[in-house]
């Protein structure tokens, strides 16, 4: 259930999808190949060029899925869009912060750039 709902946070972060397809043009079985592929490819990349220890990758995968199970619950229970901005906001700063903590400014900052080159990349490809 963790490892379904990571992929699904990674894939809010880029929503990369392969050779120019939409997303929502892809079968379940190959959305859930993508996000396996996408997780692959973070967690070589937090182990690898990080050196992120096995306690911190799963603090990591625990703290999103508590960020998404909270976004769930704001979704579900806010009365308008603007209180959901509202409280999403706060929620993704408190995010932002436990990562800071869990593996350190540095690397959550050089992480966040890895992602954003990934991002830049599926776009100039025509894949997002």
């Amino acid at each position: 259930m963790k490892t379904t709902i990571l992929f699904i946070v990674m894939s809010m972060l880029t929503s990369t999808v392969t050779n120019a397809q939409k997303w929502d043009e892809l079968s379940d079985e190959n959305k859930l190949a993508k996000l396996k592929s996408f997780r692959g490819e973070n967690q070589k990349y937090m182990k690898d060029s990080l050196k992120l220890t096995a306690t911190q990758m799963k603090d990591l995968d625990n703290l999103n899925v508590c960020f998404l199970s909270t976004l769930d619950r704001i979704d579900r229970y806010a009365k308008d869009d603007q209180t959901k901005e509202k409280y999403a906001e706060a929620l993704w700063e408190v995010r932002w912060a436990q990562v800071d903590a869990i593996i350190g400014k540095e690397k959550h900052d050089r992480y966040a750039a890895y992602l954003k080159r990934k991002i830049e990349k599926a776009i100039e490809q025509k894949q997002i």
